[in-house]
Protein backbone atom coordinates (compact mmCIF):
# COMPACT_ATOMS: atom_id res chain seq x y z
CA UNK A 1 0.00 0.00 0.00
CA UNK A 2 1.89 3.34 -0.89
CA UNK A 3 -0.05 6.27 1.22
CA UNK A 4 -0.34 9.61 1.11
CA UNK A 5 2.01 10.62 3.33
CA UNK A 6 4.62 9.54 1.00
CA UNK A 7 2.93 9.91 -2.33
CA UNK A 8 2.50 13.56 -2.67
CA UNK A 9 6.15 14.69 -4.21
CA UNK A 10 6.84 16.44 -0.86
CA UNK A 11 10.37 15.61 0.15
CA UNK A 12 11.08 15.42 4.28
CA UNK A 13 13.29 16.70 6.42
CA UNK A 14 13.37 14.69 10.07
CA UNK A 15 15.49 15.59 13.39
CA UNK A 16 17.43 12.12 14.11
CA UNK A 17 15.85 11.75 17.71
CA UNK A 18 15.21 15.53 17.63
CA UNK A 19 18.17 17.89 16.92
CA UNK A 20 20.54 15.19 18.60
CA UNK A 21 23.56 16.86 17.75
CA UNK A 22 22.62 19.82 19.29
CA UNK A 23 20.74 18.40 22.55
CA UNK A 24 20.30 15.32 24.39
CA UNK A 25 18.44 12.65 22.35
CA UNK A 26 14.58 11.88 22.50
CA UNK A 27 14.25 14.38 24.80
CA UNK A 28 11.83 17.43 24.54
CA UNK A 29 14.53 20.07 24.46
CA UNK A 30 15.69 18.47 20.77
CA UNK A 31 12.62 18.36 19.92
CA UNK A 32 11.67 21.85 20.63
CA UNK A 33 14.75 22.89 18.96
CA UNK A 34 13.72 20.67 15.64
CA UNK A 35 10.17 22.35 15.75
CA UNK A 36 11.82 25.80 15.89
CA UNK A 37 12.88 25.32 11.91
CA UNK A 38 9.43 25.70 9.81
CA UNK A 39 12.01 23.54 6.96
CA UNK A 40 12.11 20.99 9.46
CA UNK A 41 9.06 18.44 8.67
CA UNK A 42 9.36 15.76 11.36
CA UNK A 43 11.31 13.97 14.19
CA UNK A 44 12.13 10.43 14.41
CA UNK A 45 12.05 8.99 17.72
CA UNK A 46 11.83 5.61 19.56
CA UNK A 47 9.59 4.13 21.92
CA UNK A 48 9.01 1.50 24.68
CA UNK A 49 6.77 0.02 26.65
CA UNK A 50 7.30 0.78 30.08
CA UNK A 51 6.65 -2.04 33.13
CA UNK A 52 3.11 -0.46 34.02
CA UNK A 53 2.30 -0.20 30.40
CA UNK A 54 3.11 3.38 29.82
CA UNK A 55 4.83 4.47 26.55
CA UNK A 56 8.39 6.47 26.30
CA UNK A 57 10.58 7.85 24.32
CA UNK A 58 13.86 6.39 24.73
CA UNK A 59 16.28 4.64 22.43
CA UNK A 60 18.12 2.18 24.21
CA UNK A 61 16.82 -0.83 26.08
CA UNK A 62 19.30 0.20 29.02
CA UNK A 63 19.50 3.57 30.99
CA UNK A 64 23.57 2.85 31.33
CA UNK A 65 24.67 5.10 28.25
CA UNK A 66 22.12 8.10 28.95
CA UNK A 67 21.60 8.41 32.64
CA UNK A 68 24.68 6.01 34.19
CA UNK A 69 22.31 3.82 35.90
CA UNK A 70 21.77 -0.27 36.06
CA UNK A 71 18.19 -0.75 34.74
CA UNK A 72 15.86 -1.38 32.09
CA UNK A 73 13.57 0.85 30.62
CA UNK A 74 10.92 -2.16 30.25
CA UNK A 75 11.68 -3.32 34.00
CA UNK A 76 11.01 -0.43 34.99
CA UNK A 77 7.84 2.03 36.23
CA UNK A 78 6.67 5.25 34.90
CA UNK A 79 7.09 6.61 38.57
CA UNK A 80 11.01 5.11 38.36
CA UNK A 81 11.37 6.89 35.11
CA UNK A 82 10.19 10.01 35.07
CA UNK A 83 12.49 12.05 37.81
CA UNK A 84 15.72 10.18 36.50
CA UNK A 85 18.03 12.39 34.57
CA UNK A 86 18.37 12.04 30.79
CA UNK A 87 20.07 15.05 30.21
CA UNK A 88 23.77 15.36 31.55
CA UNK A 89 25.44 12.61 29.73
CA UNK A 90 25.41 15.07 26.96
CA UNK A 91 26.34 18.44 28.85
CA UNK A 92 25.73 19.61 32.75
CA UNK A 93 23.45 22.16 31.29
CA UNK A 94 20.83 19.91 29.80
CA UNK A 95 20.49 18.32 33.84
CA UNK A 96 17.01 19.31 33.70
CA UNK A 97 15.71 16.82 30.97
CA UNK A 98 13.94 13.93 31.52
CA UNK A 99 12.41 10.79 29.70
CA UNK A 100 9.42 12.29 27.76
CA UNK A 101 6.02 10.11 27.43
CA UNK A 102 4.59 9.81 24.13
CA UNK A 103 1.53 11.08 25.23
CA UNK A 104 3.16 14.68 26.45
CA UNK A 105 5.24 14.65 22.97
CA UNK A 106 1.14 14.43 20.35
CA UNK A 107 0.02 17.17 23.54
CA UNK A 108 3.16 19.42 23.32
CA UNK A 109 3.59 19.28 19.09
CA UNK A 110 0.12 18.10 18.07
CA UNK A 111 0.19 18.05 14.13
CA UNK A 112 3.65 20.61 13.95
CA UNK A 113 5.54 17.61 13.68
CA UNK A 114 5.68 13.92 11.00
CA UNK A 115 6.33 11.60 13.71
CA UNK A 116 8.33 8.80 12.76
CA UNK A 117 7.91 6.55 15.31
CA UNK A 118 10.60 3.64 16.02
CA UNK A 119 8.90 0.52 18.01
CA UNK A 120 12.23 -1.07 19.69
CA UNK A 121 11.44 -4.07 20.36
CA UNK A 122 13.36 -7.33 21.02
CA UNK A 123 11.65 -10.91 19.10
CA UNK A 124 8.62 -12.44 21.10
CA UNK A 125 5.34 -11.63 21.81
CA UNK A 126 6.23 -8.08 24.21
CA UNK A 127 5.60 -5.73 21.21
CA UNK A 128 1.79 -6.86 21.23
CA UNK A 129 1.09 -4.16 23.60
CA UNK A 130 3.53 -1.71 22.65
CA UNK A 131 2.20 -1.50 18.97
CA UNK A 132 -1.58 -1.83 20.60
CA UNK A 133 -0.69 1.17 23.13
CA UNK A 134 1.10 3.45 20.29
CA UNK A 135 -1.84 2.53 17.80
CA UNK A 136 -4.35 4.05 21.37
CA UNK A 137 -2.05 7.30 21.41
CA UNK A 138 -1.98 8.10 17.86
CA UNK A 139 -5.99 7.81 17.16
CA UNK A 140 -6.47 9.47 20.75
CA UNK A 141 -4.35 12.86 19.20
CA UNK A 142 -5.72 12.00 16.00
CA UNK A 143 -2.66 11.97 14.53
CA UNK A 144 -3.08 9.15 12.06
CA UNK A 145 -1.90 11.65 8.94
CA UNK A 146 0.99 12.84 10.74
CA UNK A 147 2.69 9.92 11.85
CA UNK A 148 4.96 6.73 10.23
CA UNK A 149 5.85 4.05 12.29
CA UNK A 150 8.92 1.75 12.13
CA UNK A 151 10.90 -0.95 13.23
CA UNK A 152 13.74 -3.86 12.61
CA UNK A 153 11.14 -6.18 13.82
CA UNK A 154 9.37 -6.66 10.84
CA UNK A 155 6.88 -9.21 12.95
CA UNK A 156 6.41 -6.23 15.29
CA UNK A 157 5.17 -3.98 12.02
CA UNK A 158 2.93 -6.49 10.55
CA UNK A 159 1.20 -6.75 14.50
CA UNK A 160 1.01 -2.57 14.51
CA UNK A 161 -0.19 -2.77 10.51
CA UNK A 162 -3.43 -5.00 11.68
CA UNK A 163 -3.98 -3.27 14.45
CA UNK A 164 -4.22 0.10 12.79
CA UNK A 165 -5.58 -1.22 9.52
CA UNK A 166 -2.75 -0.81 8.00
CA UNK A 167 -3.64 2.77 7.45
CA UNK A 168 -0.53 4.73 8.53
CA UNK A 169 2.76 4.14 6.66
CA UNK A 170 5.65 1.38 8.15
CA UNK A 171 8.66 1.01 7.39
CA UNK A 172 11.33 -1.46 7.92
CA UNK A 173 15.08 -0.63 9.38
CA UNK A 174 17.69 -2.22 8.39
CA UNK A 175 21.26 -3.09 8.09
CA UNK A 176 21.35 -5.90 5.62
CA UNK A 177 17.61 -6.18 3.48
CA UNK A 178 16.28 -9.53 3.13
CA UNK A 179 13.69 -9.43 0.11
CA UNK A 180 11.08 -11.15 3.24
CA UNK A 181 11.12 -8.62 5.51
CA UNK A 182 8.16 -6.27 3.71
CA UNK A 183 6.04 -9.41 3.18
CA UNK A 184 6.40 -10.04 6.18
CA UNK A 185 5.50 -6.82 7.80
CA UNK A 186 3.13 -5.51 5.03
CA UNK A 187 5.82 -2.27 5.19
CA UNK A 188 5.00 0.83 2.76
CA UNK A 189 8.29 2.26 2.97
CA UNK A 190 12.34 0.81 3.32
CA UNK A 191 14.68 3.06 5.94
CA UNK A 192 17.97 2.18 5.14
CA UNK A 193 21.03 3.33 7.32
CA UNK A 194 22.97 5.45 4.58
CA UNK A 195 26.52 3.35 4.60
CA UNK A 196 24.14 0.41 3.32
CA UNK A 197 21.78 2.15 0.75
CA UNK A 198 21.45 0.20 -2.10
CA UNK A 199 18.63 2.30 -4.78
CA UNK A 200 18.88 -1.08 -6.31
CA UNK A 201 16.53 -2.34 -3.36
CA UNK A 202 14.32 0.86 -4.28
CA UNK A 203 13.89 -0.36 -7.89
CA UNK A 204 13.38 -3.99 -6.80
CA UNK A 205 10.39 -3.16 -4.09
CA UNK A 206 9.07 -0.35 -5.58
CA UNK A 207 9.03 0.86 -2.32
CA UNK A 208 10.21 4.64 -1.21
CA UNK A 209 12.86 5.14 1.05
CA UNK A 210 13.78 7.16 4.26
CA UNK A 211 17.21 7.27 5.05
CA UNK A 212 18.88 7.68 8.28
CA UNK A 213 21.71 9.04 9.74
CA UNK A 214 22.37 11.85 6.92
CA UNK A 215 24.93 13.96 8.70
CA UNK A 216 26.79 15.80 5.89
CA UNK A 217 25.54 18.56 3.26
CA UNK A 218 27.14 16.39 0.48
CA UNK A 219 25.41 13.00 1.79
CA UNK A 220 21.98 15.27 1.89
CA UNK A 221 22.26 16.17 -1.32
CA UNK A 222 23.00 13.50 -2.98
CA UNK A 223 20.23 11.28 -1.69
CA UNK A 224 18.12 13.91 -2.07
CA UNK A 225 18.39 13.78 -5.84
CA UNK A 226 18.23 9.98 -5.70
CA UNK A 227 15.16 8.27 -7.47
CA UNK A 228 12.43 6.75 -4.50
CA UNK A 229 14.29 8.72 -1.62
CA UNK A 230 11.59 10.53 -0.11
CA UNK A 231 13.34 11.82 3.31
CA UNK A 232 16.08 12.08 5.17
CA UNK A 233 16.75 11.81 8.42
CA UNK A 234 19.87 13.39 10.44
CA UNK A 235 21.48 14.44 13.82
CA UNK A 236 21.70 18.39 12.84
CA UNK A 237 18.04 18.77 10.80
CA UNK A 238 19.30 22.46 10.49
CA UNK A 239 21.97 21.32 8.04
CA UNK A 240 20.15 19.27 6.09
CA UNK A 241 17.41 21.48 5.14
CA UNK A 242 19.98 24.13 4.29
CA UNK A 243 21.64 21.92 1.75
CA UNK A 244 18.57 21.01 0.26
CA UNK A 245 15.16 23.22 0.97
CA UNK A 246 14.57 25.31 -1.94
CA UNK A 247 16.75 23.36 -4.49
CA UNK A 248 15.40 20.81 -7.33
CA UNK A 249 15.13 17.16 -5.68
CA UNK A 250 14.09 13.82 -7.60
Amino acid sequence: MIHTLLDNNRFYIFGHRGSSELFPENTMSAFSDSASDSRVDGIELDVQLTLDGKVVIAHDESLKRTAGIEGLVTGMTWEDLRRIDVGSFKDPKFSSERIPLLEDLFTTFGSRFIYDIELKVKAGGAYKKLCLAVWALIQKYNLEENVMVSSFNPMALRRFNRASWYSVPSGDIFEKYSGLYHFISGAAYLKPELSRFDSGLLKKTGLPAVVWTVNTAEDAVRMANTEGVRGLIGNNPHLLADAIVGKSVK
